[in-house]
């Protein structure tokens, strides 16, 4: 039989829940390091952007580069080009010398006779008038000259005023066989100076023979 006066046994004590250990010091450190530098990385990004807009023109405000144009490169000066270069013996005007114009041009037949070159126009000689220069005369068995004071234009450039004065004044000749198609530069003491091309040879003609040719004359005379 129980005693009523006995206390009844107290229930036996409950464990506590298990409470998960806290993670260590040292890893929770670098998690919060981690984050607070994605943080402050998106927040950086963030500012920069709101900066680009807010004062930054947009690309197309951006007015293209100015065009410099350069100076063209000036050629440089050789000293002394184109002075006192004279032209050579029939080919050129002279240095500094305007070509001199033309005093009378024209088809002539030169014959023993010859053509007086002070005239204008030149005129030929006749039974009265007789002995003039230039003139035509026979050479060889075939052959016609000009006689006179006179010289062969051999350059491959058509005759000029000064040219002819040049090569009068350096290869004339007294007398100087012609064919068909060449040019003689001719002078007569004063007169002005002259070129005869010509055109055709007779040697069976006329007394001593006939040439054919064009005939100019220059307001230009010999340096004699």
């Amino acid at each position: 039989m129980s005693d009523p006066l006995q206390q009844p046994a107290s229930p036996p004590p409950v464990p506590p829940a298990a409470v998960p250990s806290a993670p260590a010091g040292p890893s929770r450190a670098k998690l919060w390091a981690a984050g607070a530098a994605v943080v402050s990385a998106i927040a950086g990004v963030a500012s920069a952007i709101a900066a680009f807009s807010n004062n930054s023109p947009s690309p197309a405000a951006v007015p293209p580069p100015t065009a410099v144009t350069l100076p063209a490169p000036q050629a440089a000066s050789t000293p002394g080009a184109g002075a006192g270069a004279g032209s050579s013996a029939g080919t050129g005007t002279g240095t500094g010398a305007a070509p001199a114009s033309v005093r009378w041009s024209g088809k002539i037949v030169l014959g023993l006779e010859g053509v007086d070159l002070t005239q204008n126009p030149p005129r030929r000689g006749d039974g009265s008038t007789f002995g003039y220069r230039p003139a035509a005369a026979r050479s060889g068995s075939s052959s016609m000259t000009v006689k006179g004071t006179a010289a062969l234009w051999t350059d491959a450039s058509a005759p000029t005023p000064q040219g002819c004065r040049d090569l009068l004044a350096t290869q004339s000749r007294s007398e100087v066989v012609v064919a068909e198609g060449d040019s003689v530069c001719l002078v007569n003491e004063k007169s002005p100076i002259a070129v005869l091309k010509v055109t055709a040879t007779h040697y069976d003609d006329g007394t001593y023979g006939l040439i054919e040719g064009e005939l100019t004359t220059w307001n230009l005379r010999g340096t004699g």
